[in-house]
């Protein structure tokens, strides 16, 4: 690795323990310490993949755990301004090797001798002490994305001299790239040193982009402590600006994260999703703010309910959001994403840790369907039916819809739109009926008939139960995927890895607390078209038609 390329890392490093800092300690943390999670996953306790892996680096959450803001760099102290953090497990104890400490946060590496199992993480600083429970497991990766990102992975093409990827410089099929992260496992010697990268051929991974499974030709430690190399090949077949990547280290998979993948030139696009060509989103990724409005459509049947679902989101990115978190939180055709959530953070696509502006684009949004019309009133996520509002404006075939503003808000002015939608053939979840239990280990078939043609089929589901979270409130932990196919696949399996992050039906997180019940699945033919108006940077029309059904996720 040379000294550039080191340097360069190690403040990127350091600037993500740094962020991390003041965008989570400020949460109601009681005095003692919080959750422990990986610092790059954030998988959380409870969750069927969580562990913190031996030689990985990992955060503590907490209050009043360092009397000061610090951070080193190698060589490592275990010792380090007065805040030692001991690691009990099946009767051994360790020393974690801080890499910063706050008083809400501590970012350290466990080390690779300690002991696998249930233990105890016990932090002593300024002459108290406060512990917590852990889970030590061999392998649990932890992929490095973005800051202020859900799930945009930094990546660098080694095939175009280390450049990081983005949505304006893809990567191409056949190319090699650098993946980064934490939790590939344990590896001999000091870790308070510069390590001598190693491939750590004994400990199984897989990789996956795309759906698809990508030649591994390194995975090990680099030159720093804790900080895991993963090199692959990009699989032929998949393209787009959200294609899927994660990581199964030791049959647990980690945190699923996102890459641009261009089928031709460096900028990417997802015509099968969104109706922006890349010369286009090469424009709107390159301004300084991008005003964005999207308005929703949806026919859905769940059990033997059906309801017509319309709301609509109009914000403001800046161009840092922009690049951090891009266009649609929908995965490129072919991929599929796994995204946790508490609430009132509200699920996907609505989950950022800094939110975009709202834009005020007047009292009401007026749709008008063939079957009826309803008014769309500001309220979450920005403009929705009133409460207990839910007419039947949307026929099975689908149809011409007309929107409409008035005369305007101060953000967007006024604007009519309309949204052709058309089922020659029905949409039908062929195998629906047949699935009433899920087996996370063997992935899930999903077959269908009919729909729009040129349009895709979102697959989509979640699992959730309550906590008694030592965040200091009890609440609800949910487990979300989307998987996306163009409607002509006719077909598509919702993979292991995604299946074997959602929280299986009775998971009980905490003593006296009730099991989580059954998961809900979910397919949507799905299409989208353009609209403009006074003040928005790109306007996008939805429609879509499905079901969902209640599964029991074994």
């Amino acid at each position: 690795m040379s000294m550039l390329v080191r340097d360069s890392l190690s403040s990127m490093l350091l600037l993500r323990v740094a962020v991390c800092a003041c965008s989570l300690s400020a949460q109601p943390f009681p005095v003692g310490l919080g959750e422990i999670l990986n610092a790059y996953s954030f998988i959380r306790p409870g969750l069927p993949n969580y562990g913190i892996a031996q030689g990985s680096i990992f955060t503590i959450f907490g209050s009043n755990m360092a009397e000061s803001t610090a951070s080193q760099s190698v060589p490592l102290q275990t010792n380090f301004v007065g805040v030692n953090i001991d690691v009990a497990v099946n009767g051994t104890t360790t020393r974690a090797i801080p890499y910063y400490v706050s008083p809400g946060q501590i970012n350290a590496l466990l080390p690779s001798n300690t002991a696998a199992g249930d233990g105890t993480i016990t932090v002593t600083s300024g002459g108290q002490t406060a512990s917590a429970p852990v889970h030590v497991v061999r392998s649990a990766f932890g992929l490095l994305t973005l800051l202020d990102a859900t799930n945009i992975a930094v990546v660098q093409n080694s095939s175009q001299g280390g450049e990081l990827l983005s949505q304006t410089n893809a990567a191409n099929t056949g190319e090699y790239l650098v993946l980064w992260g934490s939790g590939l496992g344990p590896v001999p010697g000091d870790e308070t040193q510069y390590q001598t990268p190693r491939n750590l051929t004994s400990i199984p991974i897989e990789v996956y982009i795309g759906g698809l499974s990508a030649t591994v030709t390194y995975h090990g430690r680099s030159a720093f402590p804790g900080l895991d190399q993963i090199n692959v090949i990009v699989p032929p077949g998949v393209s787009g600006c959200y294609v899927s990547v994660v990581v199964v280290a030791g049959g647990l998979p980690g945190n699923f994260a996102t890459i641009p993948v261009a089928s031709s030139g460096r900028i990417c696009s997802d015509p099968g999703l969104i109706p922006v060509t890349p010369d286009e989103y090469h424009r709107l990724l390159g301004l300084d703010n991008l005003n964005t409005g999207a308005i929703f459509l949806t026919k859905l049947t769940t059990g033997s309910a059906t309801s017509d679902l319309a709301f609509a989101v109009f914000q403001k990115y800046t161009g840092q959001q922009v690049t951090s978190a891009g266009l649609t939180t929908q995965a490129s055709l072919g991929s599929c994403l796994v995204l946790h959530w508490l609430p009132p953070g509200g699920p996907p696509p609505f989950f950022l840790s800094t939110p975009p502006a709202r834009l005020n684009i007047g009292p009401q949004i007026n749709v008008n369907g063939p079957d009826g019309s309803v008014a769309l009133v500001p309220g979450y996520p920005d403009y929705a039916e009133p409460i207990g509002a839910s007419p039947p404006i949307i026929p099975q075939s689908g149809g011409a819809f007309a929107f409409d503003n008035g005369s305007g808000g101060p953000d967007v002015g006024p604007f009519t739109a309309t949204l052709s939608a058309r089922l020659t053939t029905a949409f039908v979840w062929t195998n629906r009926s047949t699935i009433t239990a899920v087996n996370r280990a063997n992935g899930q078939l999903v077959t269908w008939t009919g729909g729009i043609p040129g349009s895709y089929v979102s697959i989509f589901g979640y699992s959730f139960a309550h906590e008694n979270s030592r965040l200091g409130n009890g609440s609800d932990v949910y487990t979300y995927f989307t998987c996306s196919a163009p409607v002509s696949a006719g077909q598509f399996t919702v993979p292991t890895a995604v299946l074997e992050s959602l929280l299986p039906s009775g998971t009980v997180l905490g003593a006296g607390l009730p099991p989580a019940g059954n998961g809900y699945l979910y397919v949507v033919n799905g299409t989208s078209q353009r609209f403009s108006a006074p003040g928005l940077d790109l306007g996008l029309l939805f429609f879509g038609t499905g079901a969902g059904i209640s599964v029991q996720l074994n």
